[in-house]
């Protein structure tokens, strides 16, 4: 009896040590399992999921509405007064690639970012002198018929005429202070098309057009929210385009609008782009200035 009761013991405790049929996981046990995995998302999962909640709750409270929609907010101060928005045309193809693309508008809007308000307005087109003749799909997407770029002048010119405008509303950037930078939608216009063609044309070019304001993506890191085209980014402020998609000068004054909103919502504008080192005037021995002016 004290034998087979010790045996007894013997298998009830080794039992306990080393079980030979572990239990199943309890429920409760597996829903932390669950919960573990689904709180190790990455950083930039949970940014983006916080993005897409602030942007939410901002159309919920009418931010980025009609301007009666949301409070008004302490106007930002800005790093310099004036924003040059540009939104050039170009000669293009369907299809056709390479293409050597020629600007054929060139539209600036001034805006002033203390009174925030659009102070002047330049406007002009441009003779390609590669591409003489503009395509079928070239004007159609941009209403730009071949006698408007007939007599008009070349690139060169409009940009000799474009610094004198500028010199006109003493508009100049010096080593101490900077008073005007460019804005664009985006990256093609002044590092593509304009750099693109005076490089390959040997024109010379005023260092202002080095850096500027990628105003696609100021506005999705101001607003927290996707790159969007400029029709998206108007409605997200509670406005239409107003006039004609890809005309130059209609662009321009639409991307003004979304500065100025910007401006009036809080942002601060700052030059985010710029081109790359071995591209920018004083590394090819382009002209600093083209007038009388002197710009960094």
């Amino acid at each position: 009896m004290h034998g087979g009761a010790l045996s007894i013991v013997a298998i009830a405790w080794f039992g306990l040590l080393s079980p030979l049929h572990p239990a199943r996981p309890s429920m409760t046990k597996r829903a932390l399992q669950r919960a573990d995995l689904q709180g190790s998302q990455s950083r930039r999962s949970v940014r983006r999921k916080r993005g897409a909640e602030t942007e939410r709750a901002r159309e919920l409270a009418g931010i980025g509405g009609p301007e009666e929609a949301r409070p008004r907010t302490r106007q930002t101060q800005q790093p310099f007064r004036y924003l040059c928005v540009l939104d050039v045309e170009a000669t293009c193809e369907r299809g056709r690639r390479p293409y050597e693309h020629e600007i054929i508008e060139f539209p600036v809007v001034l805006v002033d970012l203390h009174n925030l308000t659009v102070v002047d307005e330049f406007h002009t087109y441009v003779r390609p002198t590669v591409n003489v003749t503009l395509t079928e799909f070239c004007t159609k997407l941009t209403g730009i018929t071949q006698d408007r770029v007939y007599d008009a002048p070349t690139l060169d010119v409009v940009l000799a005429r474009f610094d004198e405008w500028l010199q006109g509303h003493e508009l100049r950037n010096t080593h101490e202070e900077r008073q005007f930078a460019f804005a664009a939608d985006g990256p093609w216009d002044l590092r593509f098309f304009i750099d693109g063609e005076c490089a390959r044309k040997g024109i010379l070019k005023a260092d202002y057009f080095d850096k500027w304001v990628n105003i696609k993506q100021l506005y999705a890191d101001f607003y927290r929210c996707q790159r969007c085209k400029i029709g998206r980014m108007l409605e997200k402020q509670g406005m239409r385009f107003e006039g004609r998609l890809h005309s130059g000068i209609d662009d321009t004054r639409n991307i003004a609008r979304i500065a100025i909103k910007m401006g009036k919502d809080g942002c601060k504008m700052y030059l985010n782009e710029a081109l790359p080192i071995n591209r920018r005037s004083a590394a090819v021995g382009r002209m600093t200035s083209l007038g009388t002016s002197a710009w960094t």
